[in-house]
């Protein structure tokens, strides 16, 4: 599942955006993910098997909060608690459950075109990366 690299990556954010954020949305995001939005603050992905673009949390075209806006406060087809992260190639959301629970971390993806249940891609964000750690990215 390794992501080849990312291209196209937003500006670079610093702790305080992260921090910023999280007082904005009323939660605090996964360290993984924290750690990965601080290497990539979103952008495109090359050579990955489950998605396409990496979403931005700032300065971005396709930021989280206009995800979490969209399918969790308008549409409510995406459940409190699954964190927006990516997109496939068919603008299909990727997420990481939050909620606590033997599922916590698990990367969710939704589908809105067809009939299909959500699936679990991977048991971590790491695991969807194909990396034992963010570092490595």
């Amino acid at each position: 599942m390794k992501v080849g690299k990312f291209e196209d990556i937003e500006k670079k954010l610093n702790f305080q955006d992260i921090l910023d954020f999280e007082y904005k949305m009323g939660f605090v995001l996964p360290i993984n993910y924290r750690r990965l939005i601080l290497k990539f603050n979103g952008g495109l992905t090359e050579e990955s098997d489950f998605f396409d673009v990496l979403l931005s949390i700032k300065y971005g075209k396709q930021k989280v909060e206009d995800m979490i806006n969209m399918h969790q406060t308008i549409e409510q087809n995406i459940p409190e608690g699954y964190l927006p992260i990516a997109l496939d190639w068919s603008d299909n959301p990727i997420t990481i459950n939050t909620n606590e629970g033997s599922q916590k971390g698990e990367i969710v993806k939704f589908y809105f075109d067809t009939d299909e249940a959500p699936e679990i891609i991977a048991h971590s964000l790491e695991e969807l990366l194909g990396v034992t750690s963010i570092d490595e990215l």
